[in-house]
């Protein structure tokens, strides 16, 4: 079997490129024929299953400039399915690389699967405040997805929102158990003079923040909860950490007397000292369709409080791994951020039991159930044909 998985974003840092980048990494190791089409400037990999399509034209994503939307030369797709000629073809993201593959993979009569790895009509609804804004996108959506014979969600929570709001019903769809580096993010890692390289000082609690810089991932109302918790409770000594790229790093400057520093896009081992010698994680975003960030932590040794609307929550066990609160209540991340970061022997008590929890989401396994899925596609496939 033979899969031609294409995607707009892989020279990007973020859950999705991370998580196709180990799913062709391992299955190159072994010996699984998965080919990773793509299109983009950025540096990537240079592996023998990863091709890089020339474009036409590109421009960066309004409302997230960090990410590239690129228009290709559909003649260079063609030409790659042609030479591939693929069992089945993986749209990994719906931007125009992802549309123009879909259109030229449905001409020529390849079966079509997928991953709804972001949740686009939530995303453009709180980048704008507007409900038919998230209505057109949901049915933009649902176009895209309409002749996909198997469509992956990344979390539980999600099925329903595929189901109700892009009609993606359950007989075609099923949630990718989530995986992730169990050796790249360990407690192992711990070292807390790491802080020192970016000018931090080494005494001081860190909570961890690690994703966009944006409003989608709800950074707003992370830095209103964070100034409010250091008004409230000044004697607790702790810094706000947040690693990633996004506009709202313009607000470094002003949000120093609040101890709360960006320290950009972090990768390799420095990134996995990072999760292991912080003290606690946040991530408030209701738009993520799984949190591979979550899991990073929990497998670090992180204690995380995460919203109770989207994937991530999936993640957590509530007071057992961390906290699940009410999504957009300010009142009730301080007070979480005040027992967690007054409480030690809570935090070591999270901090034991989140490894073992994440031992059960190994990408090993996530990679198996990835490959198994597609063969089970496959050979209906083949016996319908």
């Amino acid at each position: 079997m033979k899969i031609c998985l294409f995607t707009d974003t892989l020279g990007d840092l973020n859950g999705v490129s991370r998580f196709i980048r180990d799913m062709g990494e391992r299955a190159f190791s072994a010996g699984i024929d998965l080919q990773i089409l793509t299109s983009t400037s950025k540096p990537i990999p240079d592996k023998p299953f990863i091709h890089n399509l020339p474009y036409r034209f590109k421009m960066p994503m309004p409302f997230y400039q960090e990410l590239d939307l690129v228009w290709p030369h559909k003649k260079s797709i063609n030409a790659k399915l042609s030479e591939l000629q693929p069992d089945l073809v993986h749209i990994s993201t719906p931007g125009p690389f992802g549309w123009m593959a879909k259109r030229c993979a449905e001409k020529a009569g390849y079966p079509l699967v997928g991953t709804y790895h972001t949740d686009f009509p939530a995303y453009l609804h709180d980048l704008t405040g507007m409900q038919w804004v998230k209505h057109r996108t949901d049915k933009v959506m649902a176009n895209f997805y309409e002749p996909f014979g198997h469509v992956f969600s990344r979390s539980e929570s999600y099925l329903e929102v595929m189901a109700s709001d892009i009609g993606i019903n359950y007989q075609r769809a099923s949630v990718l158990f989530p995986g992730t580096d169990l050796e790249r993010f360990h407690p192992k890692f711990r070292d807390t003079g790491v802080w020192r390289h970016f000018g931090l000082s080494d005494n001081r609690l860190k909570v961890l923040y690690v994703g966009r810089i944006n409003v989608e991932k709800n950074i707003p109302f992370l830095v209103d909860v964070w100034k409010r918790f250091c008004e409230k409770y000044p004697r607790i000594k702790a810094d706000l950490v947040m690693v990633g790229e996004g506009r709202y790093r313009k607000w470094a400057d002003r949000l120093r007397p609040h101890h709360a520093y960006f320290l950009g896009p972090l990768e390799g081992e420095l990134l996995s000292k990072v999760y292991a010698s912080s003290d606690l994680f946040a991530f408030p975003s209701v738009t993520d369709t799984l949190g591979q960030v979550v899991m990073e932590a929990q497998a670090s040794g992180l204690g995380c409080l995460v919203s109770d609307i989207g994937g991530p929550q999936t993640l957590v066990i509530d007071n057992e791994t961390g906290r699940i609160l009410k999504a957009g209540d300010e009142d009730a991340w301080v007070e979480a951020l005040q027992v967690a970061l007054s409480q030690k022997p809570l935090r070591e008590q999270w901090a034991r039991r989140c490894r073992p929890h994440m031992e059960q989401y190994d990408i090993v396994a996530s990679f198996k159930h990835f490959i198994e899925i597609h063969q089970r596609i496959h050979s209906v496939d083949a016996t319908q044909t």
